[in-house]
Order: C-alpha cells, then structure tokens, then sequence
C-alpha cells in the first residue's frame, strides 16, 4: 500500500504542475497529501507517509502566484487515483467540477446514460470509485496571493489478482 501512496504522490505531483504550468510561469503548485483521522469526532491531519485500506487521504493543492501580475482563467485540478475512491463532500471549495477520465469534467455528482435492454435509457449516477479528478475554475489568481483547494479519498481495498489463489 506504501507503493500505492507514493505512486499517487507521483501522479498527482505531475499532474499539479502540468496544470500550473500551462497556464501561466509565474504559477507554481504543490500537492500535499495528509491521513485524515477521526479524534472525539474532529478531524485531524497526520502525515500519510503510509497508508493501508480504509484510511481517508486529504489531498490538498495549493497554487501561488509568483509573478507581478494577475492570472487569468487559472482551473486548478486534482487527480483521484486509481485504488481510492473520493469522499463526497470533501471538495473544498465545493464548486468542484469531476471528471472519469481526467478530460472531460462536469458538475457533481456525475451522471450519465444507461442503455437498457429494451433498448431505452436511463440516466445513473457514476460511483464515486470510478471518479479520477476533481477541477476548481478558480478564476483569477492576483500577483502575490495564492489559492487551496482540496479533497478527500478513502484507500480501497486491494484488490486480488485474477486467477491467484486464496
């Protein structure tokens, strides 16, 4: 589970900084990830230098403006990573857009159609599990001033490789 976390470490990371990147030099990002733990019922951030199933994971992205002037149209955006699923409501700030292939976003919670077998369709819900970035529009980004932006994801349960024995 260790290779896990960094590897979500990893791909979060790049992703941070390709989004960053593209929009202005001046913009930098880092990501942080934290354990979240429950004590008398209030959260707590740990460090989540490891992490085992069931555990709650906070992303947080944070985006500075470095530069002397404003950034315009900055969308910050945060993988899910693959073998987590996102918690609803975590998204701060909460007008997140989500999105199942890191391209296309849309709001939460996603939806989309079923065909059925008569042929009709029917709209459903997508599990979160299956959700693999979230994308703030935060707008503008003034010369000096940063922006946060967060989520939470819950480590699922390995899952067993096809054909392996118990």
């Amino acid at each position: 589970m260790k290779q896990l976390l960094n590897l979500c470490f990893l791909v979060a990371s790049l992703t941070l900084g390709q989004a960053a990147l593209a929009q202005s030099p001046a913009v930098t990002s880092t990501l942080t990830a934290q354990r979240v733990d429950m004590v008398n019922g209030k959260a707590v951030l740990k460090p989540a230098a490891q992490s085992k199933p069931g555990e709650v994971i906070e992303y947080s992205g944070i985006y500075r403006n470095a530069g002397t002037t404003a950034v315009d149209k900055l969308q910050a955006i945060v993988p899910v990573p693959a073998g987590t699923t996102f918690v609803p409501g975590s998204a701060l700030p909460a007008a997140a857009l989500a999105s199942i292939d890191g391209t296309r976003f849309a709001p939460l919670p996603l939806t989309r159609m079923v065909r059925q077998a008569d042929g009709s369709e029917r709209k459903e819900t997508v599990p979160l599990a299956e959700y693999r970035a979230l994308r703030w529009d935060v707008g503008s980004l003034g010369a000096g001033t940063s922006a946060v932006v967060s989520l939470r994801v819950r480590i699922d349960a390995p899952v067993a490789a096809s054909g392996a024995k118990p």
